[in-house]
């Protein structure tokens, strides 16, 4: 269960960044989490309450927006969703595709009091 140190590192990054604004409190994570990068959110959800508890982000609401694969098409320039991890252009055939998203996995912002 990778979820457990992807947890660990957004605590350790929040409580960093709330420590910097001297907050006495974090109440909320926002994360922006990509398809490919296979997170199972109530899994990270349950780690994040476990990392966190007796720190200022304890009981803090992590949120998670999953973003889908996408890709842009070299050979005809188009943009486009991938579904069932097929890398093939919708609109020409072609399999020369660049990943545009669903590989990132950051923190957006931190609610803190």
């Amino acid at each position: 269960m990778h979820e457990m140190g992807i947890a660990q590192n957004i605590l350790d990054i929040a409580l960093n960044a709330a420590d910097k604004e001297g907050a006495s409190k974090i109440t909320r994570i926002n994360l922006v989490a990509g398809e490919l990068r296979g997170i199972v959110p109530l899994q990270l959800t349950f780690c994040f309450g476990l990392v966190a508890k007796d720190t200022i982000a304890s009981g803090a609401y992590l949120s998670i927006d999953e973003v889908p694969v996408s890709g842009h098409c070299s050979d005809c320039n188009s943009d486009f969703s991938i579904k069932e991890y097929e890398y093939v252009c919708p609109k020409c055939g072609s399999t020369k595709i660049q990943l545009t998203g669903g590989t990132e996995l950051s923190i957006k912002d931190i609610e803190i009091e």
